[in-house]
């Protein structure tokens, strides 16, 4: 049988991978465990509760993210152009390539 993954064999708590390490007092928690948390313009900031550093700030989860899906008419207008930027690019490219197979031919044939 498997060990839990938040213990050891010897019983001691395994250590997350979501830990913060205060620089300053090298105390060391969860991400959810001791730290004190501060609201400061629209963040929260990890504060240590051994020596007051100022470790993290984050976006708070409660303020919504903004939607970046374009809306469905914009999405449409994009794909028209794209499609018309393409036809644009092959028409010309077709004619620069006839413009030199063109003058390529007329070189050789009136030399």
């Amino acid at each position: 049988m498997t060990q839990p993954a938040s213990s050891r064999s010897d019983g001691r708590p395994k250590r997350r991978k979501a830990t913060l390490f205060c620089w300053e007092c090298d105390h060391s928690s969860p991400i959810d465990g001791d730290w004190r948390l501060q609201s400061r313009d629209g963040d929260v900031a990890y504060v240590c509760p051994a020596c007051e550093t100022t470790l993290a700030k984050r976006p708070r989860r409660s303020d919504p993210t903004p939607d970046r899906t374009p809306a469905p008419f914009l999405t449409a207008w994009q794909r028209a152009f794209r499609s018309s930027a393409t036809l644009w690019r092959v028409s010309i490219t077709v004619g620069y390539t006839n413009l030199n197979a063109a003058i390529g031919a007329r070189s050789e044939g009136g030399s």
